[in-house]
């Protein structure tokens, strides 16, 4: 093979792989990049335990320090200099800061492609002490590096904006979505589950992501609770994370224990939401929101909080959707309470053809362009 027939070298790096929406988009997007003649590998810090479960087949993984993250600036120089990507896309902010900083010193050549899956903004305003002092540190060095990279992608508009005013960028930014609904979507969501209670006769409300602070299952119980003084419903969580002990503790302080159920990661999540009534996400901020589009396409009510920055966008602000403010559990509580009376109410159809508009296909072509036309860039 001559070298103006050699294959494109993509790497698709992240700082650590787990179990997050992040890391299924990396691994959904892979197959799709592989099979359009690109030598595409899952490049990582460390892969967390579990993880392989949503590593894609045939598609070559690279573990960079997986025992010890002081060794990761290492271990990635060491990496990029035996296997020479043409394109390195990356999803994590500081990572990204390092590989500009490689890139100008050392490979010339490589091509360096930024994408941003989540606010810039809201982690630090909500932060304090030294966090924040770590995300204004951080935010500096994007400001003064990320105008370097080939190419910046956000995951939606909304993100898009607060790129813009947070790192004061004049470059342009490309909008991609997130491919949420593959083609095996249908199959999926037919799996059989093992339903945590014995029947199904009772209206169930369904969370499932990562049990972290910033996802607020805290304010799904409160607002829970409140619903459940009126209304006989169940709430379903999925996922696993470290407020899990935190979550069972309120589960029991609340007296909900009856109906309320954690059933952990599982990742196949799509019969469970589509056994449920009501998918929820009631997070202080997000970058997009996956989940929400994977409800719509089962077919399932979906509310959220209006956080920054992509559940109003993917619920064309509120259409497909209720938008509730941040940190209110009442206010959650009376939008469970409309949906489970359909006072609000979108038809499944309407759901589905929403959803529709997140599709893999869209979202691997869209990728495609703009990594050939990055890699074509003198």
């Amino acid at each position: 093979m001559t070298a103006s027939q050699k294959r494109m070298q993509l790497w698709l790096l992240l700082s650590r792989f787990e179990q997050g929406g992040l890391e299924r988009v990396q691994a959904n997007l892979a197959p799709e990049l592989k099979n359009s003649g690109i030598d595409v590998s899952i490049v990582s810090g460390t892969f967390a335990p579990g993880s392989e479960t949503l590593l894609p087949e045939g598609i070559p993984t690279l573990e960079i320090a997986a025992n010890d993250k002081w060794m990761f600036i290492p271990g990635l120089l060491r990496q990029l200099r035996k296997h020479k990507p043409d394109v390195v896309m990356t999803t994590s902010n500081d990572v990204a800061c390092l590989l500009l900083l490689f890139r100008s010193l050392l490979f010339p050549s490589m091509k360096v492609i930024c994408t941003q899956h989540l606010s810039v903004s809201a982690p630090w305003k909500k932060a304090s002490g030294l966090q924040r002092l770590k995300h204004r540190l951080l935010i500096g060095m994007m400001r003064a590096l990320w105008p370097k990279a080939d190419a910046l992608v956000a995951v939606c508009d909304a993100l898009a904006d607060d790129m813009r005013r947070a790192l004061e960028l004049r470059a342009p930014i490309h909008v991609i979505h997130n491919p949420v609904v593959l083609p095996d979507f249908a199959q999926q969501m037919q799996k059989p589950i093992q339903w945590p209670w014995p029947d199904t006769s009772v209206p169930t409300l369904v969370f499932s992501g990562r049990l972290a602070k910033v996802k607020r299952l805290d304010l799904l119980l409160e607002a829970f609770s409140l619903v459940t003084r009126n209304i006989a419903a169940r709430l379903l969580i999925l996922g696993d994370g470290p407020e899990r002990e935190q979550i069972l503790a309120l589960i029991e302080k609340n007296d909900l224990h009856h109906a309320c159920r954690l059933v952990g990661h599982h990742p196949n999540p799509l019969p469970w939401i589509q056994a449920s009534d009501i998918l929820i996400l009631p997070s202080d901020y997000e970058g997009f929101g996956n989940v929400l589009v994977e409800a719509m396409a089962c077919g399932v009510q979906v509310i959220a909080t209006d956080c920054p920055h992509g559940p109003a966008e993917i619920l064309g602000h509120g259409q497909y959707g209720q938008l509730v403010p941040t940190g209110q559990a009442e206010a959650l509580s009376h939008a469970i309470q409309r949906s489970l009376s359909k006072a609000f109410h979108v038809p499944a159809a309407e759901l589905i053809q929403r959803a529709n508009a997140f599709t893999l296909q869209r979202a691997s072509s869209a990728y495609l362009r703009l990594i050939q036309e990055t890699s074509n860039r003198q």
